[in-house]
């Protein structure tokens, strides 16, 4: 099995040289993470020593400067990786760029843009300045499907809490970390369950990774088993077909619909080479596990993202899938379980098919707030 995947590595590799010398890559899907942040309010607790945003000096879940230059570099890696098919003149046709409504993703959005795209030749327009404006887009959170499910579609709420009440899940759940729940709790004041540990765990990361002293009796849960709990939020994301339709579907959707146009000659406009979303670790997570293209034991990391190449080889189009989590200077290959490294765009499609979903299958919340009011009122 080793000497198999060996192979098959060095075959991604082999394909990725013929792709540079004949330039099979047609268009590119890149999501990622923000940079380094400050933690949310949400995330920390009122008697934590270090609540008050005066703590942090850019202010509740702002980008640090870490996480400026984590999002610069990322960037920089995108250009080394694309440089001959991006070119390097900037123009609008060729990129198009989306983030979620939260200040750390368009920063972040603008950091990759900053490392991605410096001005060239006629782009520069101030000498003293290595930098171009590049737009960005974004939808409001209650409409954004395809990169906020939890805030567009209160469905994915439903569905998640209905996994974590199920009696397998639930009885898993109180036997591994029922006595790190009750801590959190007697500690905290809030209650301890898989969704409050998952944000308490970014509280106290975040607080450690800038430099503060935990309290004492975290040392009984952080990092472990706390870091697990966070982990094993992701595979609840994704614990059944609604769930992965709703946290990764509709991004997946998009991808495919937007390669699909690229290969019938329909997408507009017809140079478009690269999508860009800036979001958070959950995408990564919900996307790869969704997909079952790789065994998430960690969070995904500042930074971290994943690529979907579309490449046209011997005439066959089809995809390659790349993870970035900084492990390694280059992305790792990544494939569908019952597909090879390069998969072929029907192929691909017929596999994660149950994965995509209607448009209707988002509920969204005023729809529910409405049929409420009507149980309410019958």
């Amino acid at each position: 099995m080793k000497l198999l995947l060996v192979i098959e590595l060095l075959l991604v590799t082999i394909t990725n040289l013929v792709v540079a010398q004949k330039s099979t890559l047609q268009l590119v899907h890149v999501l990622f993470r923000h940079g380094d942040r400050n933690p949310d309010s949400s995330s920390l607790w009122e008697s934590n020593p270090y609540y008050n945003e005066s703590f942090y000096r850019e202010g509740y879940g702002q980008l640090t400067n870490a996480g400026k230059r984590t999002e610069y570099r990322l960037g920089q890696l995108l250009r080394q990786r694309y440089a001959s098919f991006l070119g390097r003149e900037w123009n609008i046709n060729n990129l198009d760029v989306r983030t979620t409504n939260y200040n750390r993703t368009k920063m972040s959005a603008q950091l990759v843009l900053a490392g991605l795209w410096p001005p060239r030749f006629r782009d520069v327009w101030l000498p003293t300045l290595n930098w171009q404006p590049i737009p960005y887009n974004y939808y409001p959170s209650s409409e954004d499907k395809e990169l906020y499910a939890l805030g567009a579609c209160s469905n994915s709420l439903v569905e998640m809490y209905n996994v974590l009440n199920d009696e397998n899940i639930a009885n898993y759940l109180e036997t591994r970390y029922g006595e790190m729940f009750d801590i959190l709790s007697t500690n905290t004041g809030v209650t301890g369950n898989l969704w409050n540990a998952f944000s308490l765990y970014f509280g106290m990361l975040v607080q450690e990774q800038l430099g503060f002293t935990l309290p004492r009796w975290t040392r009984a849960i952080y990092p472990e088993p706390l870091h697990s709990a966070a982990v094993d939020t992701y595979y609840v994301l994704t614990n059944t077909t609604l769930l992965r339709q709703l946290t990764a579907g509709y991004l997946l959707r998009k991808i495919l619909n937007d390669s699909a146009s690229k290969i019938d000659g329909t997408l507009s406009p017809s140079s478009r080479k690269m999508f860009l979303y800036s979001a958070h670790e959950n995408n990564v997570a919900t996307l790869l596990l969704s997909l079952e293209a790789y065994k998430l034991t960690d969070v995904p990391p500042y930074g971290a993202h994943v690529l979907v190449e579309l490449h046209r080889i011997n005439g066959v189009y089809g995809f390659q899938l790349f993870y970035g989590n900084y492990e390694r200077s280059q992305p790792i290959p990544v494939k569908l379980p019952n597909c090879g490294f390069f998969c072929p765009y029907d192929e691909f499609v017929k596999q994660v098919e149950e994965l995509i979903p209607e448009d209707s299958t988002c509920e969204s919340y005023s729809s529910r707030l409405q049929h409420i009011a009507e149980l309410l009122m019958a």
